[in-house]
């Protein structure tokens, strides 16, 4: 597998576009994506490390070398506090889910008084 599309799998992975990556990444725009896109440059160690340090789930020597899988296998630890979070989420998914059903009514409703102009 070659880097422009191991790119493009951690660009899918992360649901970002490749300026909003470079910016979490630290970078002030996405020139070193364009650069790895278009076969000038490579997957830089340094670039595999920001990688990695902001997604750790991601395996370092998969962004380098396309050897193995994407992501680590990692042991989910079922302890209380895992619990706590998940189900700490999962209420503020609810609530937010309730906030945007909200709001798409009020924007309906606001829909609604604004005249509708005939041709």
């Amino acid at each position: 597998m070659n880097e422009r599309t191991r790119l493009k799998k951690i660009l899918e992975y992360t649901g970002m576009r490749r300026n909003t990556l470079a910016k979490i990444l630290g970078y002030t725009n996405s020139a070193i994506f364009y650069q790895i896109e278009t076969g000038r440059n490579g997957i830089s160690s340094n670039l595999a490390v920001r990688i990695t340090d902001r997604f750790p789930e991601i395996d370092q020597n998969w962004i380098l070398t396309g050897n193995g899988e994407m992501l680590k296998l990692t042991e989910i630890k079922n302890d209380g506090k895992t619990i706590e979070k998940i189900e700490f989420l999962e209420n503020h998914i609810k609530g937010q889910d309730a906030r945007i059903e909200k709001l798409e009514h009020t924007v309906q409703e606001l829909q609604s008084l604004i005249p509708k102009k005939t041709i």
